[in-house]
């Protein structure tokens, strides 16, 4: 069963002050809930805002990645400038104002193409570099002096560049690859080895996890979307999910509320141009993606030039996204009985971001009725931005904080190797 937790005071101290700022305080259950939805005029009424804090002085990396920016409650981290090799700048989340300059991680020995914190542990942080290898680094409490240059482990099987890598959501030890080798490899860290390989048919532009860790979602440059279980071997559906040659993204849709976890949106580009977003089902794809398939729901974005990276929160059931070069992020609200995205009031600013990140639900400001956080990498600075839903009352509403994931494994390595599920 998916772990899941609530924010919000719960039986312990409501808030706790760190560095100036609230964080809330969680507990953690093992049931599912089924809650009612959260009403249309609350979601309406969630706006964005920058908060008065910010990381500045910073140099990140002018080379074009998957990842610029990611953080969690104990650190940010960027890809930082650099001569040569890939290095990635860690900050301590509470340690605001300008940076010094010794907070580097020696990652590779090419450029970084994507990193990502573990969900369970957040000094863990993966790492996937053009040398072919992808690292784990174990990062201290009290943030990087002097410079960290060993990781924890080593993983080496792509035969070329390693373009994404991201931990399974739900088993501990599970990491999930693709490089320019044009293969999907899924790795038992444990063990250090792949335990499963997938050729894939082209290039690979995303991959994300479903919401219960069991499949694989893979957007390639054919235009296709690749549905992948890795413990079979083999992808078991795709489709065709845009026209144009820019890169696609995907994110899975799912909660403790909905019984339905087959959905996913793809984000992409028109052979004119245009963005486009699109609300698919996996269970009506066909298995060789030869038949042609059309989304659930489709829209058109705007005419801007970024790649969208979609970020789905299961306990509002809304969907971001954030555009690198925009100065919005943009807002959907997911009805699971409409089958459709409505949008919201986006989040604007003057300002382009290089890169944008969501940080875990358990780092809200309940105190300010937050329901997400999000870090904005601008050309010298990290922006942290707050998402509220703008109520009068200053008590804690109960219906705003759902369940959601507790950040707690649900199985190991071995059980998830072996064919275990993990079930709502």
């Amino acid at each position: 069963m998916v772990h899941h937790m609530r924010v919000g005071p719960g039986v312990f101290p409501a808030l706790k002050s760190v560095g100036g700022q609230f964080l809330a305080q969680a507990y953690v259950v093992t049931m599912v809930y089924n809650c009612s939805r959260m009403l249309r005029s609350r979601n309406s009424n969630i706006s964005g805002h920058e908060t008065k804090e910010s990381f500045q002085d910073l140099l990140p990396s002018h080379k074009a990645s998957e990842t610029l920016i990611r953080g969690n409650s104990k650190f940010v981290c960027f890809s930082r400038q650099s001569d040569g090799g890939g290095i990635l700048a860690v900050i301590l989340a509470t340690q605001f104002g300008r940076q010094p300059d010794e907070m580097l991680l020696a990652a590779h020995k090419g450029g970084i193409m994507d990193f990502e914190f573990s969900p369970f542990d957040d000094h863990l942080l993966l790492s996937a570099s053009e040398d072919k290898t992808i690292c784990l680094w174990k990062l201290p409490s009290e943030g990087l002096k002097p410079r960290l240059k060993e990781p924890e482990l080593t993983l080496q099987g792509h035969a070329g560049k390693v373009s994404l890598s991201t931990f399974n959501p739900c088993a501990s030890n599970v990491v999930a690859s693709t490089g320019f080798d044009s293969t999907c490899k899924v790795w038992h860290l444990t063990s250090q080895k792949a335990c499963f390989s997938i050729k894939v048919p082209d290039r690979t532009m995303h991959i994300k996890w479903n919401y219960t860790g069991s499949l694989l979602a893979v957007t390639c440059k054919d235009k296709k979307l690749h549905i992948v279980d890795p413990r079979q071997s083999k992808m078991t559906a795709a489709c065709k999910i845009c026209d144009g040659p820019k890169p696609t993204k995907v994110e899975w849709l799912g909660s403790p509320s909905w019984e339905d976890v087959n959905m996913f949106v793809t984000t992409g580009f028109s052979l004119h141009g245009q963005r486009q977003i699109h609300l698919w089902d996996m269970r009506k794809l066909p298995a060789d993606g030869r038949e042609g398939v059309v989304a659930m729901y489709s829209d058109y974005v705007d005419d801007e030039c970024g790649v969208l990276y979609p970020y789905f929160d299961p306990g509002t059931q809304i969907l971001y996204t954030a555009g690198k070069g925009d100065s919005k992020v943009s807002l959907y609200e997911v009805t699971n009985s409409d089958r459709c995205l409505l949008p919201l009031q986006a989040f604007q600013t003057a300002s382009p971001q290089k890169g944008f990140d969501f940080l875990p639900k358990r780092c809200v400001d309940v105190s300010v009725h937050e329901v997400m956080r999000g870090l904005k990498l601008k050309a010298t600075s990290i922006q942290p931005v707050s998402f509220r839903v703008e109520l009068q009352s200053e008590d804690f509403q109960e219906d705003i904080f759902m369940y959601c994931p507790a950040g707690i494994p649900n199985m190991n390595a071995d059980q998830w190797v072996s064919g275990q599920d993990c079930t709502l």
